[in-house]
């Protein structure tokens, strides 16, 4: 069970400004990038509906501050900051009952999580418990005529689009594809941020977390993973993605590949990046082979930092990449694989020789 403790005053399903209320995703204290992207996504839409946006973050005590500190270059709106040791880790349960209690106070009009693993797991969960209707894996929202949500969302693992619209007065909840929007900062001054803090009283008598491990690579889902190194038809045939597989493994990265890869059957639909795939955005993106298609760019261009290797200096591809290598990848990935792999040594003895 949760109760919130607040000094907040209802405001949402039948106010005059309708609220959108953006939940933040916050993984050991470090806000993930797709908070940033609702924020853009939740600012456009209230701009057109007359509405206003309020951000809520769930968090433990021992990282809210630094959360909000993450936070502060990018919000200019209202932050429900609730804060509950239970928090510090994942679980349906501590969360859900959380959001339903804070959900009840300011009774937003719009909710929106990313399509993430948490938010798909939350999303239609807290739909049911608030009665209110539910919008999965959305590309694009937007103020209809008569009243009316028009929604663009993905079906059958990406390979189709769905046109809907949805009657503006009825409360909805929205996970919204990561990867698409891109996140904007304000530039406010720091003093100007707005945090509403709330107390939580959480139980979970089902759930004890008991150490968090991260993900695998290998198995992950390409649109969670930090790191991804891609391949395309440059890479030769199935026996070619052995050196991607490699160098992916000496970054801990995940690996991706290019439609034309897929449908060549060199490697599995589940890795395919781009508009008829997943939507990525790590913190970096090794694009092997790959010339740079449109469709491709699409599932990629929100990569903080973007590295090409490929054999044509007029590829698309470097137009868009932060660094860029003209060679043959077969040659080039092993001796970059080797070279990290070399580092990570070198580390390790200096960190060891420390005593650290």
């Amino acid at each position: 069970m949760s109760a919130i403790a607040s000094s907040i005053s209802d405001t949402g399903f039948g106010s005059d400004m309708p609220l959108i209320l953006v939940l933040a995703e916050c993984y050991w204290g470090q806000v993930q990038k797709v908070t940033l992207e609702l924020l853009g996504d939740a600012r456009k839409l209230a701009a057109a509906i007359k509405g206003r946006v309020e951000v809520a973050l769930l968090t433990s005590p021992l990282h809210s501050d630094g959360a909000v500190h993450e936070l502060r270059p990018y919000l200019q709106e209202r932050l429900h900051l609730v804060e509950a040791p239970l928090l510090e880790n994942y679980t349906t349960d501590t969360h859900l009952c959380v959001l339903e209690a804070l959900l009840n106070r300011v009774r937003p009009r719009i909710v929106m999580l990313g399509a993430t693993a948490n938010g798909r797991d939350l999303g239609p969960r807290l739909a049911a418990r608030m009665g209110m209707g539910y919008a999965p894996h959305c590309l694009l929202i937007r103020s209809g005529t008569a009243g009316r949500l028009d929604i663009t969302r993905i079906s059958h693992g990406g390979r189709v689009h769905v046109q809907s619209a949805w009657l503006m007065e009825t409360p909805l909840i929205i996970t919204m594809k990561p990867g698409v929007a891109d996140a904007v900062s304000t530039n406010r001054s720091p003093g100007e941020l707005n945090v509403e803090r709330h107390s939580a009283d959480v139980r979970s008598e089902r759930v004890r977390v008991i150490e968090p491990i991260p993900a695998d690579p290998k198995t992950q889902d390409i649109r969670e993973a930090e790191r991804v190194v891609s391949g395309g038809r440059g890479v030769g045939g199935p026996e070619g993605f052995a050196v991607i597989r490699e160098l992916a493994d000496a970054l801990h990265a995940a690996v991706g590949a290019s439609r034309v890869a897929v449908d060549l059957g060199w490697i599995e639909y589940a890795r395919q990046v781009g508009q008829t795939g997943k939507a990525v955005a790590p913190q970096l993106y090794v694009a092997v082979g790959i010339s740079g298609a449109s469709h491709h760019l699409m599932g990629m261009r929100s990569s903080e930092k973007i590295v090409a290797v490929n054999t044509d200096r007029q590829a698309p591809i470097f137009a868009v990449s932060h660094f860029g290598v003209v060679g043959d990848l077969h040659k080039v990935l092993p001796r970059l694989s080797n070279r990290i792999r070399q580092h990570k040594a070198q580390a390790k003895d200096v960190t060891e020789s420390a005593g650290v």
